[in-house]
């Protein structure tokens, strides 16, 4: 498997853990047309739903203050179109070397390095032509707490 593919079920994989502990199931689509990689579905409430594009990194790009990411131009507007159900953009950082990404033992297992959420929704068209960055506040964390305010909010206000 090439490199960015491992990279791309990794990115998956941690997004379902997440999804798991948080207590939603998460739905890929076949194909992803629309930079859709999945939907979580919540089976309480109003049954709020939340699609997201998943991307992976392993190049050195958390900073102080953000998570600076190059995404391509295509992504980036699929995730700030006004649409029905709301998006995201999950980043999940990975270590350089592969054999770094995962630990296990009897007791524990470690995914390296971690996830970030990131709302596009109403930003700017841009005119670059290949990709923008994207600059994720590292307060942005993706883990089961923040899933779950996130669905909580779309349950309340039916957006983000």
């Amino acid at each position: 498997m090439h490199p960015n593919d491992r990279k791309a079920r990794f990115s998956l994989a941690y997004i379902n853990a997440v999804a798991s502990c948080a207590g939603f199931d998460v739905v890929e689509p076949t194909v992803d047309i629309d930079s859709v990689d999945g939907m979580f579905i919540a089976h309480a409430g109003r049954r709020p739903r939340l699609e997201f594009q998943a991307k992976a990194t392993a190049r050195d790009v958390i900073g102080d203050e953000t998570v600076n990411f190059a995404l391509p131009l295509k992504n980036y507007d699929d995730l700030r179109r006004d649409v029905m159900i709301p998006r995201l953009l999950i980043l999940v950082v990975l270590p350089e070397h592969e054999d770094d990404w995962l630990t296990h033992t009897e007791d524990e297992l470690i995914l390296r390095h971690g996830g970030y959420w990131h709302s596009l929704a109403g930003d700017p068209e841009r005119e670059n032509s290949t990709s923008v960055t994207v600059h994720i506040p590292r307060r942005q964390q993706f883990n089961p707490h923040a899933l779950r305010t996130l669905m909580n909010r779309i349950d309340e206000k039916g957006t983000l």
